[in-house]
């Protein structure tokens, strides 16, 4: 599904403009997965796990805008992608059918300027929009200001993953899931 593209005006004062990726923006998707893996160990993936080509994210980026319960919203600061978040279903089944999944990624430059906020309560007002009485995500056990984050949104702790996450110095972390209930 697509955004309704806006700007903002971050705190900083720059205008933010936020909108659904395009198809051609498939390269530049591609070199953002690998910068904010390469920034933070807080990503799912490592940078080299970003192996996608141009095709197959052509391809993922249309089948999103298509999907009427998938959404994603870049954030573009000064014409950078500064960040993504995306709301995908849990699953097509009726039992689950109502639940949606967030994640969310920034460009460490943008880090503590409002952007991650702003992106998270659009994400929650398009996932109610699009008819999810519920939304999850999982964060790392050590991401205390994206968890405080998450908090003042809403969300609530509803479980832990002991060990979710090894990275590759065998370092261990948890992952914290956490849920908004939208209805």
């Amino acid at each position: 599904m697509r955004f309704q593209e806006k700007q903002v005006r971050l705190a900083d004062g720059r205008i933010c403009v936020l909108k659904s990726p395009e198809p051609a923006d498939a390269q530049r998707m591609l070199d953002y997965l690998k910068r904010t893996a390469a920034e933070t160990h807080f990503m799912l993936r490592l940078p080299e796990e970003v192996t996608m080509t141009v095709e197959e994210e052509i391809s993922y980026l249309e089948s999103s805008l298509k999907d009427p319960g998938a959404m994603m919203i870049n954030a573009l600061v000064d014409g950078e992608l500064a960040g993504n978040v995306g709301i995908n279903p849990q699953g097509l089944r009726r039992k689950i059918r109502h639940r949606a999944g967030v994640g969310i990624a920034l460009v460490k430059e943008y880090w503590g300027m409002g952007l991650g906020r702003l992106l998270m309560e659009e994400a929650v007002r398009a996932a109610a929009a699009m008819g999810y009485s519920q939304l999850e995500l999982g964060v790392y056990g050590d991401n205390e200001r994206a968890i405080r984050l998450y908090e003042k949104l809403g969300f609530e702790p509803w479980g832990r993953i002991r060990n979710a996450f090894r990275l590759p110095d065998g370092t261990v972390c948890d992952e914290i899931l956490m849920g908004l209930l939208l209805e």
